[in-house]
Formats: structure tokens, C-alpha cells, sequence
């Protein structure tokens, strides 16, 4: 039905569209004005107005495509080592793991950036396993029992702070080996 419809409309549109081409000639019977292609006898050529056209501003391109909106994550933890847990550095490097939600959006420029002591390593990560050596921590000569605090924190590529992980405490202990002079015999 909607079919039949629609067909019958665009053949009654299409001699009007037709004749918008061609001069229109008016005339008068009976029933009143007539308006034709044709001339006939006693009709008058009408001059129609121009189609009313809306010239729209021309948008010159941007400069710049447009950047994708900054991943807004949600949730930043270090789950690996536990807070309160102690640490051996004589064996090897710390491996920090940590979760973020939604990950890391290394395309736009998003890193890791850890903090020991409150001061930012002077590198960063993108990776969830950050390994941190034995020269990143604060450590005296005399001590043997340390405690340090760890925090991670994503950055975008202007060096701003977009989420922070809570800080945790670790205990660092080191293996002392004490050279004792043998007695003389």
C-alpha cells in the first residue's frame, strides 16, 4: 500500500518537475485559471521566482584531527609485593606488579611512573611488571632493616598525575657477611 503511494506521488511530482524547465502559459476557462506548457490562444507567459536556495557557510577542515577522548581509569593498586612485606635485596631486583582498570593507554602517550620514598623514579613503564633495583632505594651503609614506601602513578605525556596508587611499606633487609679475623694460634 505504502508502495503504491509513494509511486503515485512521484509520477504526479515529475511532469510538475518537468514543466518547472519550460515556460508556463496561463489562461482562463470556465472553472477558472488554467496553467499549461502549451500556449493556447489568449494566454499570458507567467515568469516564475527563482527556487529559494540557502547557500550554507563553508567549514574549512581542522588543522588538527581530533584527539580521542583521555582514558578515564578507574582503579590503580600495586598487588604485588604486600604492604608490610620484607624484601631481601641482596637477591635481586623488586618485581612491582601492579593492576590498573581500564589498562594502560600507551597510544596516547600514557606511562607508569613509580615513587620510592616519595621520589619519582627517572624512569617510567608501561608495562605491569615494573622491576626496581637495589640502587632505587634508600638504603644507609649501617643499617640492615629499612623501611620504604612504595607508590605508582599513571601519567599522560605533559607529566600530569591522572590516578595514584595508595602507598604501601616495605621492609628492606640486606645479608650482612662479616669478615672475622681467625684468632692467632
Amino acid at each position: 500500500m505504502k508502495t503504491s503511494i509513494t509511486l503515485a506521488i512521484a509520477l504526479l511530482l515529475f511532469p510538475l518537475l518537468a514543466a518547472a524547465q519550460k515556460p508556463i502559459y496561463q489562461s482562463t476557462d470556465k472553472a477558472g485559471p488554467v496553467f499549461s506548457d502549451t500556449p493556447t490562444p489568449g494566454a499570458t507567459q507567467v515568469d516564475l521566482q527563482p527556487i529559494n536556495v540557502i547557500q550554507t557557510p563553508k567549514v574549512a577542515p581542522s588543522a588538527q584531527p581530533p584527539q580521542a577522548p583521555a582514558a578515564a581509569y578507574g582503579q590503580l593498586l600495586i598487588t604485588s609485593p604486600a604492604n608490610g612485606d620484607t624484601f631481601w635485596v641482596n637477591s635481586g631486583n623488586l618485581q612491582v606488579q601492579v593492576y590498573l582498570q581500564p589498562p594502560l593507554n600507551s597510544t596516547m602517550g600514557d606511562t607508569l611512573r613509580l615513587r620510592v620514598n616519595g621520589n619519582p623514579l627517572p624512569r617510567s613503564f608501561t608495562s605491569n611488571t615494573i622491576s626496581v633495583t637495589q640502587g632505587d632505594f634508600n638504603l644507609a651503609a649501617d643499617a640492615d632493616n629499612i623501611q620504604q614506601t612504595v607508590q605508582v602513578a599513571v601519567v599522560d605525556t605533559a607529566g600530569k598525575v591522572l590516578i595514584e596508587s595508595p602507598s604501601i611499606s616495605l621492609f628492606l633487609r640486606r645479608h650482612i657477611q662479616y669478615n672475622r679475623v681467625a684468632p692467632r694460634q
